[in-house]
């Protein structure tokens, strides 16, 4: 390695973690259950180093909290960072960015934390050319962008069952579009009947356009008027085989075997 390549390169130090605090920029609010990665720590190292920045005579944590609250509870001195010189925005970019691209943050941390990227943009742009530079730095387009931003107009059940993967982002998004009082219930419905993403849209712009009937009644309606939702289903390929050879030999198509299974599974 030569001389002009060493100086690319971060220079990695052992930094005691009783001196760090974590970064207000940092977008991860939950940690979660920090079991595996201990577990992995303790057995491997830290592989990968922490980012800090220096900042009023103290070091804060930007990229890395999981690593660095694992560390602590392994009851280590010290941990292996980066430290690099950021503004504020800079901050919160690297810290969204590293979370986006791993996918390691719940869609509302994300949201928000877009949010605060776009407010600060808005600083010296106009808000849909914010919204543009939002979505470049983080490889994401801008339908994706004002997804993410609609996601913070729902309730708190709605963001808690987005959190929970109980309702897809896409879904939550499209509940804001109803009045407050009828999101949660629409979203509870929606999953419990197993919609898949296509009718839950069209679900919700049907309850939009019924306002004078019940949440329960107004997608129970919307379902006996649809003839039938695509669903998509993978099966192993030995299984798709004999499937295959049962349609054959019983003149039916694979559409037709699953619609009467699920059927039959239905009305038991």
């Amino acid at each position: 390695m030569d001389e002009k390549q060493s100086m690319l390169q971060p220079q990695i130090e052992y930094i005691p973690i009783k001196g760090l605090t974590i970064s207000p920029f940092n977008v991860r609010k939950q940690v979660g259950d920090l079991t595996d990665l201990k577990r992995s720590i303790k057995s491997m190292g830290v592989l990968q180093p922490i980012i800090v920045r220096p900042i009023e005579g103290k070091l804060e944590v930007v990229v890395g909290q999981r690593r660095f609250f694992a560390c602590k509870e392994l009851g280590w001195e010290n941990i292996p960072a980066v430290k690099r010189k950021l503004t504020d925005r800079e901050a919160l970019i690297l810290s969204l960015t590293e979370n986006v691209q791993i996918d390691s943050i719940d869609a509302i941390d994300r949201a928000e934390a877009t949010k605060k990227l776009i407010e600060d943009l808005e600083n010296e742009m106009p808000r849909s050319k914010a919204v543009e530079e939002a979505a470049e730095i983080l490889g994401k387009t801008t339908w994706t962008i004002y997804d993410w931003l609609r996601l913070l107009e729902t309730t708190e059940a709605v963001k808690r069952m987005v959190q929970e993967r109980k309702i897809s982002i896409d879904t939550g998004a499209r509940l804001a579009s109803l009045p407050k009082e009828r999101q949660a219930e629409v979203a509870e419905v929606i999953r419990k009947e197993y919609l898949p993403q296509p009718q839950a849209a069209k679900a919700i712009e049907y309850v939009k356009k019924r306002p004078e009937l019940p949440v329960r009644e107004a997608v129970k309606t919307f379902l006996e008027e649809v003839e039938e939702y695509s669903v998509t289903v993978s099966f192993p390929g030995l299984l798709y085989k004999a499937l295959s050879e049962f349609a054959q030999a019983n003149k039916l198509t694979i559409q037709e075997i699953i619609r009467r299974a699920v059927k039959k599974y239905l009305e038991s």
